[in-house]
Protein backbone atom coordinates (compact mmCIF):
# COMPACT_ATOMS: atom_id res chain seq x y z
CA UNK A 1 0.00 0.00 0.00
CA UNK A 2 1.41 3.69 -0.49
CA UNK A 3 1.26 5.84 1.92
CA UNK A 4 0.15 9.35 2.45
CA UNK A 5 3.57 10.50 2.89
CA UNK A 6 4.60 9.09 -0.76
CA UNK A 7 1.35 10.03 -2.39
CA UNK A 8 1.70 13.58 -1.12
CA UNK A 9 5.43 13.92 -2.09
CA UNK A 10 5.08 12.12 -5.49
CA UNK A 11 1.95 14.68 -6.23
CA UNK A 12 4.39 17.54 -5.19
CA UNK A 13 6.76 17.12 -7.87
CA UNK A 14 4.73 16.34 -10.60
CA UNK A 15 2.45 19.19 -10.12
CA UNK A 16 5.17 21.36 -10.40
CA UNK A 17 8.08 22.57 -12.79
CA UNK A 18 10.75 23.92 -10.74
CA UNK A 19 12.90 21.19 -12.03
CA UNK A 20 12.38 22.61 -15.40
CA UNK A 21 12.95 26.22 -14.47
CA UNK A 22 16.04 25.67 -12.42
CA UNK A 23 17.54 24.08 -15.04
CA UNK A 24 16.92 27.38 -17.29
CA UNK A 25 18.07 29.46 -15.19
CA UNK A 26 21.17 27.31 -13.94
CA UNK A 27 22.03 27.29 -17.91
CA UNK A 28 20.98 30.39 -19.11
CA UNK A 29 22.47 32.89 -16.32
CA UNK A 30 25.57 30.89 -15.44
CA UNK A 31 26.67 29.40 -18.82
CA UNK A 32 28.50 25.75 -18.80
CA UNK A 33 29.43 26.41 -14.70
CA UNK A 34 32.88 24.73 -15.70
CA UNK A 35 35.45 24.19 -13.34
CA UNK A 36 37.09 27.78 -12.74
CA UNK A 37 34.91 29.58 -15.09
CA UNK A 38 33.28 33.10 -14.20
CA UNK A 39 29.99 31.48 -13.93
CA UNK A 40 31.29 28.28 -11.64
CA UNK A 41 30.82 29.81 -7.93
CA UNK A 42 28.14 31.85 -8.94
CA UNK A 43 26.23 28.73 -9.65
CA UNK A 44 27.16 27.08 -7.07
CA UNK A 45 25.25 30.19 -4.67
CA UNK A 46 22.29 29.92 -6.51
CA UNK A 47 22.24 26.12 -6.17
CA UNK A 48 22.90 26.93 -2.09
CA UNK A 49 20.31 29.81 -2.02
CA UNK A 50 17.51 27.66 -3.79
CA UNK A 51 18.60 24.34 -1.22
CA UNK A 52 17.81 27.12 2.08
CA UNK A 53 14.75 28.48 0.38
CA UNK A 54 13.40 24.67 0.37
CA UNK A 55 13.61 24.23 3.72
CA UNK A 56 16.92 22.34 4.38
CA UNK A 57 19.39 22.62 7.15
CA UNK A 58 23.16 22.74 7.36
CA UNK A 59 23.76 24.52 3.50
CA UNK A 60 26.97 25.04 2.82
CA UNK A 61 29.59 25.61 -0.54
CA UNK A 62 32.05 23.31 0.73
CA UNK A 63 35.79 24.18 -0.61
CA UNK A 64 38.65 22.24 -1.82
CA UNK A 65 41.41 22.43 -4.47
CA UNK A 66 42.78 21.05 -7.36
CA UNK A 67 44.55 20.84 -10.41
CA UNK A 68 43.01 23.62 -12.58
CA UNK A 69 43.05 23.85 -16.39
CA UNK A 70 41.56 27.39 -18.79
CA UNK A 71 41.15 26.47 -22.16
CA UNK A 72 43.59 28.61 -24.81
CA UNK A 73 43.72 28.63 -28.80
CA UNK A 74 44.33 25.09 -30.09
CA UNK A 75 45.65 24.55 -33.55
CA UNK A 76 46.49 21.25 -35.43
CA UNK A 77 48.22 21.90 -39.21
CA UNK A 78 48.35 19.04 -41.79
CA UNK A 79 51.89 19.03 -42.80
CA UNK A 80 51.71 15.96 -45.31
CA UNK A 81 50.75 15.05 -47.59
CA UNK A 82 49.48 18.78 -48.12
CA UNK A 83 49.29 21.76 -45.80
CA UNK A 84 46.26 22.79 -44.11
CA UNK A 85 44.90 23.46 -40.90
CA UNK A 86 42.25 22.12 -39.38
CA UNK A 87 39.48 22.74 -36.77
CA UNK A 88 40.14 21.61 -33.70
CA UNK A 89 39.80 22.33 -29.82
CA UNK A 90 42.09 21.26 -26.80
CA UNK A 91 40.43 18.55 -24.64
CA UNK A 92 39.91 19.41 -20.85
CA UNK A 93 43.73 19.40 -18.61
CA UNK A 94 45.53 19.27 -21.77
CA UNK A 95 48.86 21.24 -20.83
CA UNK A 96 50.41 24.06 -23.28
CA UNK A 97 52.71 22.90 -25.86
CA UNK A 98 56.45 25.09 -27.14
CA UNK A 99 55.46 28.01 -29.01
CA UNK A 100 56.79 26.12 -32.21
CA UNK A 101 53.55 23.26 -31.00
CA UNK A 102 54.93 19.58 -31.51
CA UNK A 103 54.84 17.59 -34.72
CA UNK A 104 54.68 14.14 -35.56
CA UNK A 105 53.69 11.28 -38.22
CA UNK A 106 49.91 10.13 -37.11
CA UNK A 107 49.24 6.44 -36.16
CA UNK A 108 45.02 5.60 -36.52
CA UNK A 109 44.05 3.35 -33.64
CA UNK A 110 40.71 3.04 -34.83
CA UNK A 111 38.43 2.66 -31.28
CA UNK A 112 41.31 2.99 -29.63
CA UNK A 113 40.51 -0.25 -27.17
CA UNK A 114 43.36 -1.77 -25.21
CA UNK A 115 44.17 -4.39 -27.52
CA UNK A 116 44.70 -2.23 -30.22
CA UNK A 117 47.20 -0.52 -28.83
CA UNK A 118 48.58 -3.16 -27.32
CA UNK A 119 48.81 -4.58 -31.15
CA UNK A 120 50.87 -1.35 -32.10
CA UNK A 121 52.51 -0.63 -29.31
CA UNK A 122 55.58 -0.36 -31.04
CA UNK A 123 54.42 1.81 -33.86
CA UNK A 124 53.33 4.69 -31.14
CA UNK A 125 56.95 6.10 -30.23
CA UNK A 126 57.26 9.86 -31.08
CA UNK A 127 53.93 9.31 -33.22
CA UNK A 128 50.77 11.15 -32.88
CA UNK A 129 48.09 9.05 -31.86
CA UNK A 130 44.43 9.11 -33.99
CA UNK A 131 41.35 7.42 -32.58
CA UNK A 132 37.35 7.71 -31.84
CA UNK A 133 35.41 7.95 -29.29
CA UNK A 134 33.46 4.55 -30.69
CA UNK A 135 32.18 2.30 -27.56
CA UNK A 136 32.64 -1.69 -27.95
CA UNK A 137 30.32 -3.27 -30.67
CA UNK A 138 28.85 -4.62 -26.77
CA UNK A 139 27.62 -0.97 -25.73
CA UNK A 140 30.85 -1.31 -23.65
CA UNK A 141 32.32 2.13 -23.58
CA UNK A 142 36.04 2.57 -23.26
CA UNK A 143 36.73 6.21 -21.43
CA UNK A 144 38.88 8.46 -23.33
CA UNK A 145 41.15 8.69 -20.27
CA UNK A 146 41.99 5.19 -20.73
CA UNK A 147 42.97 5.70 -24.78
CA UNK A 148 44.56 8.56 -23.57
CA UNK A 149 46.66 6.69 -21.05
CA UNK A 150 47.96 4.10 -23.41
CA UNK A 151 49.19 7.08 -25.81
CA UNK A 152 50.97 8.07 -23.06
CA UNK A 153 52.22 4.47 -21.82
CA UNK A 154 53.18 3.76 -24.95
CA UNK A 155 55.71 7.32 -25.71
CA UNK A 156 52.92 9.14 -27.93
CA UNK A 157 53.45 12.91 -28.28
CA UNK A 158 50.09 13.91 -29.25
CA UNK A 159 46.66 12.78 -28.93
CA UNK A 160 43.89 13.76 -31.11
CA UNK A 161 40.26 12.10 -30.15
CA UNK A 162 37.35 12.11 -33.01
CA UNK A 163 33.66 12.42 -32.28
CA UNK A 164 32.53 9.17 -33.81
CA UNK A 165 29.14 10.58 -34.25
CA UNK A 166 28.32 12.95 -37.40
CA UNK A 167 27.41 16.84 -37.49
CA UNK A 168 30.60 18.86 -37.15
CA UNK A 169 30.69 18.64 -33.61
CA UNK A 170 34.35 18.33 -31.53
CA UNK A 171 34.72 16.18 -28.63
CA UNK A 172 35.63 17.37 -25.52
CA UNK A 173 36.57 15.38 -22.34
CA UNK A 174 39.10 15.60 -19.36
CA UNK A 175 42.48 13.71 -19.92
CA UNK A 176 43.66 13.16 -16.58
CA UNK A 177 42.27 13.48 -12.68
CA UNK A 178 42.62 17.21 -11.88
CA UNK A 179 42.33 15.93 -7.97
CA UNK A 180 46.22 15.06 -8.86
CA UNK A 181 47.24 16.46 -12.27
CA UNK A 182 46.89 17.75 -15.82
CA UNK A 183 48.15 15.80 -18.91
CA UNK A 184 51.28 15.12 -20.15
CA UNK A 185 50.91 15.40 -23.80
CA UNK A 186 48.88 17.81 -25.97
CA UNK A 187 45.53 16.34 -26.49
CA UNK A 188 42.80 17.59 -28.71
CA UNK A 189 39.51 16.95 -30.29
CA UNK A 190 37.82 16.38 -33.77
CA UNK A 191 34.99 16.16 -35.62
CA UNK A 192 33.74 12.68 -37.37
CA UNK A 193 34.21 14.95 -40.64
CA UNK A 194 37.48 16.50 -39.88
CA UNK A 195 38.75 12.93 -38.60
CA UNK A 196 37.79 10.88 -41.58
CA UNK A 197 39.27 13.21 -43.81
CA UNK A 198 42.54 12.50 -41.77
CA UNK A 199 41.83 8.91 -41.43
CA UNK A 200 41.62 9.00 -45.66
CA UNK A 201 45.02 10.82 -46.07
CA UNK A 202 46.34 7.80 -43.57
CA UNK A 203 44.93 5.38 -46.16
CA UNK A 204 47.01 7.08 -48.83
CA UNK A 205 49.91 6.79 -47.15
CA UNK A 206 52.31 8.55 -44.35
CA UNK A 207 50.69 12.12 -42.84
CA UNK A 208 52.22 14.58 -40.76
CA UNK A 209 50.97 17.07 -38.55
CA UNK A 210 51.57 19.92 -36.14
CA UNK A 211 49.71 20.28 -32.77
CA UNK A 212 49.72 24.19 -31.11
CA UNK A 213 48.01 24.73 -27.46
CA UNK A 214 48.19 27.55 -25.33
CA UNK A 215 46.26 26.32 -22.66
CA UNK A 216 46.92 27.00 -19.53
CA UNK A 217 47.03 24.56 -15.89
CA UNK A 218 46.43 26.68 -12.55
CA UNK A 219 47.65 24.31 -9.74
CA UNK A 220 45.77 24.69 -6.12
CA UNK A 221 42.29 26.10 -8.01
CA UNK A 222 39.71 26.62 -6.00
CA UNK A 223 36.27 25.41 -6.26
CA UNK A 224 33.29 24.21 -4.25
CA UNK A 225 30.65 21.46 -3.27
CA UNK A 226 27.42 22.64 -2.44
CA UNK A 227 25.89 20.50 0.44
CA UNK A 228 22.24 20.58 2.33
CA UNK A 229 20.79 18.43 4.76
CA UNK A 230 16.80 17.11 5.72
CA UNK A 231 17.90 15.78 9.33
CA UNK A 232 16.84 12.32 10.39
CA UNK A 233 15.54 11.55 13.41
CA UNK A 234 16.43 8.38 15.39
CA UNK A 235 18.74 7.27 13.13
CA UNK A 236 20.01 10.83 12.42
CA UNK A 237 23.50 10.02 12.74
CA UNK A 238 23.21 7.42 9.69
CA UNK A 239 23.67 9.39 6.43
CA UNK A 240 22.37 8.41 2.87
CA UNK A 241 24.61 10.88 0.70
CA UNK A 242 22.69 11.79 -3.11
CA UNK A 243 24.81 13.14 -5.23
CA UNK A 244 25.06 14.65 -9.09
CA UNK A 245 27.49 17.34 -10.09
CA UNK A 246 25.88 20.38 -11.27
CA UNK A 247 28.84 21.98 -14.04
CA UNK A 248 29.22 21.11 -17.72
CA UNK A 249 32.15 21.09 -19.55
CA UNK A 250 33.17 24.84 -20.70
CA UNK A 251 32.35 24.20 -24.58
CA UNK A 252 28.37 24.38 -23.93
CA UNK A 253 26.07 24.69 -20.77
CA UNK A 254 25.85 21.24 -19.99
CA UNK A 255 22.27 20.64 -19.99
CA UNK A 256 21.75 16.93 -20.01
CA UNK A 257 25.16 16.24 -18.57
CA UNK A 258 24.49 17.22 -16.02
CA UNK A 259 22.49 19.82 -15.15
CA UNK A 260 19.54 17.76 -15.78
CA UNK A 261 20.85 15.38 -12.85
CA UNK A 262 21.70 18.37 -10.58
CA UNK A 263 18.08 19.73 -10.65
CA UNK A 264 16.66 16.28 -9.82
CA UNK A 265 18.35 16.26 -6.91
CA UNK A 266 17.39 19.30 -5.90
CA UNK A 267 13.47 18.60 -7.07
CA UNK A 268 13.83 15.83 -4.55
CA UNK A 269 14.98 17.06 -1.82
CA UNK A 270 12.40 20.27 -2.15
CA UNK A 271 9.35 17.80 -2.06
CA UNK A 272 11.18 16.00 0.67
CA UNK A 273 11.97 18.54 2.71
CA UNK A 274 8.18 20.08 3.92
CA UNK A 275 8.26 16.40 5.30
CA UNK A 276 11.15 17.33 7.39
CA UNK A 277 11.16 15.01 11.06
CA UNK A 278 9.45 11.78 8.76
CA UNK A 279 12.53 10.54 8.15
CA UNK A 280 14.60 8.27 10.43
CA UNK A 281 17.93 9.00 8.47
CA UNK A 282 19.49 11.79 7.26
CA UNK A 283 19.54 12.44 3.93
CA UNK A 284 22.39 14.45 2.39
CA UNK A 285 22.18 16.35 -0.94
CA UNK A 286 25.40 17.08 -2.70
CA UNK A 287 26.09 18.98 -6.13
CA UNK A 288 29.51 18.16 -6.77
CA UNK A 289 31.84 20.37 -9.44
CA UNK A 290 34.82 19.22 -11.20
CA UNK A 291 32.65 15.67 -12.07
CA UNK A 292 33.94 16.63 -15.83
CA UNK A 293 37.71 16.74 -15.10
CA UNK A 294 38.11 13.09 -13.40
CA UNK A 295 35.87 13.21 -11.04
CA UNK A 296 37.18 15.55 -8.54
CA UNK A 297 34.65 17.17 -6.26
CA UNK A 298 33.18 14.21 -5.39
CA UNK A 299 37.05 12.44 -4.93
CA UNK A 300 38.25 16.16 -2.74
CA UNK A 301 34.93 16.13 -0.75
CA UNK A 302 35.10 12.00 0.39
CA UNK A 303 39.29 12.69 1.21
CA UNK A 304 38.35 16.65 3.19
CA UNK A 305 35.34 14.09 5.19
CA UNK A 306 37.19 10.82 5.14
CA UNK A 307 36.50 10.60 9.14
CA UNK A 308 32.52 10.83 8.70
CA UNK A 309 32.43 7.98 5.70
CA UNK A 310 31.73 5.47 8.45
CA UNK A 311 27.98 7.26 8.67
CA UNK A 312 27.10 6.88 5.26
CA UNK A 313 25.17 4.25 4.71
CA UNK A 314 23.76 4.28 1.08
CA UNK A 315 25.72 6.77 -1.88
CA UNK A 316 22.89 7.26 -4.43
CA UNK A 317 24.40 9.01 -7.62
CA UNK A 318 22.19 10.30 -10.17
CA UNK A 319 24.41 11.41 -12.71
CA UNK A 320 22.59 11.52 -15.90
CA UNK A 321 18.54 10.94 -14.32
CA UNK A 322 17.32 13.55 -16.05
CA UNK A 323 17.69 12.17 -19.47
CA UNK A 324 15.22 9.82 -19.74
CA UNK A 325 12.30 8.28 -18.60
CA UNK A 326 13.02 4.86 -18.21
CA UNK A 327 15.19 4.16 -15.55
CA UNK A 328 17.90 2.03 -13.89
CA UNK A 329 19.80 1.43 -10.11
CA UNK A 330 22.95 0.49 -11.16
CA UNK A 331 24.49 -1.31 -8.42
CA UNK A 332 28.06 -1.23 -7.62
CA UNK A 333 28.22 -3.05 -4.42
CA UNK A 334 27.65 -4.60 -2.88
CA UNK A 335 25.94 -7.74 -4.56
CA UNK A 336 22.95 -8.14 -1.80
CA UNK A 337 22.01 -4.37 -2.74
CA UNK A 338 20.84 -5.04 -6.45
CA UNK A 339 18.15 -7.75 -4.17
CA UNK A 340 17.29 -5.35 -2.13
CA UNK A 341 16.30 -2.44 -4.74
CA UNK A 342 14.84 -4.96 -6.67
CA UNK A 343 12.59 -5.75 -3.90
CA UNK A 344 12.14 -2.11 -3.04
CA UNK A 345 10.50 -1.35 -6.81
CA UNK A 346 8.23 -3.79 -6.20
CA UNK A 347 7.39 -2.30 -2.79
CA UNK A 348 7.07 1.14 -4.87
CA UNK A 349 5.19 -0.26 -8.11
CA UNK A 350 7.69 0.23 -10.37
CA UNK A 351 8.80 -1.84 -12.91
CA UNK A 352 12.47 -0.39 -12.41
CA UNK A 353 15.55 -2.22 -13.64
CA UNK A 354 18.26 -2.72 -11.46
CA UNK A 355 21.74 -4.11 -13.00
CA UNK A 356 25.11 -4.56 -12.05
CA UNK A 357 28.08 -2.03 -13.17
CA UNK A 358 31.79 -1.32 -12.35
CA UNK A 359 32.29 2.38 -13.76
CA UNK A 360 34.97 4.99 -12.37
CA UNK A 361 34.04 7.78 -14.43
CA UNK A 362 31.63 9.16 -11.80
CA UNK A 363 30.65 10.75 -8.51
CA UNK A 364 29.91 7.08 -7.08
CA UNK A 365 33.61 6.03 -7.45
CA UNK A 366 35.51 7.40 -4.84
CA UNK A 367 32.83 6.26 -2.11
CA UNK A 368 32.60 3.07 -3.37
CA UNK A 369 36.15 2.63 -3.57
CA UNK A 370 36.18 3.30 0.91
CA UNK A 371 33.80 0.32 0.86
CA UNK A 372 30.41 2.51 0.82
CA UNK A 373 27.42 0.63 -0.78
CA UNK A 374 26.85 2.90 -3.48
CA UNK A 375 24.64 2.98 -6.68
CA UNK A 376 23.65 4.99 -9.82
CA UNK A 377 20.41 6.26 -10.91
CA UNK A 378 20.40 6.91 -14.30
CA UNK A 379 18.01 6.69 -17.81
CA UNK A 380 18.10 3.43 -19.23
CA UNK A 381 20.11 3.28 -22.71
CA UNK A 382 20.24 0.17 -24.12
CA UNK A 383 23.83 -1.55 -25.53
CA UNK A 384 22.36 -0.98 -29.01
CA UNK A 385 22.05 2.75 -28.77
CA UNK A 386 25.10 3.24 -26.39
CA UNK A 387 27.24 1.45 -29.21
CA UNK A 388 25.88 3.20 -32.28
CA UNK A 389 25.49 6.90 -30.26
CA UNK A 390 28.47 7.02 -26.71
CA UNK A 391 27.32 9.77 -25.47
CA UNK A 392 25.33 11.05 -28.51
CA UNK A 393 25.08 15.47 -27.66
CA UNK A 394 26.66 15.33 -24.34
CA UNK A 395 30.45 16.62 -24.19
CA UNK A 396 30.22 18.63 -27.35
CA UNK A 397 28.33 22.19 -28.16
CA UNK A 398 25.41 20.48 -28.28
CA UNK A 399 24.19 19.95 -24.59
CA UNK A 400 21.78 22.58 -24.66
CA UNK A 401 18.59 23.31 -22.86
CA UNK A 402 16.39 22.08 -26.21
CA UNK A 403 17.50 18.02 -25.63
CA UNK A 404 15.87 18.38 -21.94
CA UNK A 405 12.56 16.73 -21.91
CA UNK A 406 10.60 18.86 -18.77
CA UNK A 407 8.89 15.22 -18.01
CA UNK A 408 11.84 13.42 -17.67
CA UNK A 409 13.02 15.43 -14.84
CA UNK A 410 10.00 14.66 -12.99
CA UNK A 411 9.61 11.21 -13.62
CA UNK A 412 13.55 10.87 -12.29
CA UNK A 413 12.84 13.23 -9.03
CA UNK A 414 9.53 11.20 -8.41
CA UNK A 415 11.36 7.65 -8.52
CA UNK A 416 14.42 9.15 -6.75
CA UNK A 417 11.47 10.44 -3.77
CA UNK A 418 10.28 7.88 -3.37
CA UNK A 419 13.35 5.91 -3.15
CA UNK A 420 14.32 8.07 -0.69
CA UNK A 421 11.04 7.78 1.48
CA UNK A 422 12.16 3.75 1.86
CA UNK A 423 15.33 4.01 2.07
CA UNK A 424 15.67 6.85 4.96
CA UNK A 425 13.30 5.16 7.13
CA UNK A 426 14.22 1.31 6.36
CA UNK A 427 14.95 -0.69 9.93
CA UNK A 428 17.41 -2.64 9.22
CA UNK A 429 21.06 -2.39 7.35
CA UNK A 430 20.65 -1.48 3.97
CA UNK A 431 23.68 -2.68 2.71
CA UNK A 432 26.84 -4.28 4.38
CA UNK A 433 29.93 -2.37 4.17
CA UNK A 434 32.75 -4.34 1.40
CA UNK A 435 35.91 -4.02 2.85
CA UNK A 436 38.40 -2.44 0.49
CA UNK A 437 40.59 -5.75 0.60
CA UNK A 438 37.87 -7.51 -1.30
CA UNK A 439 36.92 -4.43 -3.42
CA UNK A 440 41.12 -4.65 -4.25
CA UNK A 441 40.70 -8.12 -5.07
CA UNK A 442 37.48 -7.65 -7.69
CA UNK A 443 39.09 -5.56 -9.80
CA UNK A 444 42.51 -6.92 -10.42
CA UNK A 445 40.86 -10.02 -10.98
CA UNK A 446 38.77 -8.29 -13.72
CA UNK A 447 41.40 -6.20 -15.36
CA UNK A 448 39.70 -2.86 -13.97
CA UNK A 449 42.40 -2.33 -11.72
CA UNK A 450 45.21 -2.05 -15.10
CA UNK A 451 42.74 0.21 -16.23
CA UNK A 452 42.43 2.46 -13.42
CA UNK A 453 46.51 2.73 -13.86
CA UNK A 454 46.40 3.47 -17.03
CA UNK A 455 44.08 6.33 -15.96
CA UNK A 456 46.81 6.90 -13.06
CA UNK A 457 43.76 6.68 -11.21
CA UNK A 458 45.08 3.65 -9.11
CA UNK A 459 45.62 4.43 -5.53
CA UNK A 460 43.35 2.14 -3.39
CA UNK A 461 45.52 3.29 0.03
CA UNK A 462 44.45 7.00 -0.75
CA UNK A 463 41.07 8.61 -1.51
CA UNK A 464 42.93 11.02 -3.65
Amino acid sequence: MVSELEKTVLGEIWSSNEAYETLIHLCDEFGSRFAGTEGEKPSAEYIASKLREYGLENVALDDFKYVGWKRGEAKLELLEPRNVEIYTQSLALCPPTPTEGIEGDVVYLGPGFPELFEAKKDEIHGKIVLCTSQPRPSGAMVHRRTKYGYAVKYGAVGFIFVNHNPGQLMPTGSLRPAYRMAGEIPGIGVSWETGSNLIRMLDKGLASVRITTSDIVTPDTESWNVVGEIPGTDLKDRVILVGAHFEGHDIAVGALDDGSGAVVIMEAARALAKHQGEFRRTIRFVCFSAEEIGVTGSTCYAAKHSDELDRIDLMINCDGAGRATDHVYRVYGPDSLAGYLQDLAGRMHYNMRVGRAMAASSDHWPFYMQGIPAVSLSGYRSPAEVARVGRGWTHTSADTIDKVVPKNLKDAAMVLAHSLIHLANEPGTIAERTPVEEIVRRLEESGMADTLRVQLKWHPDSIR
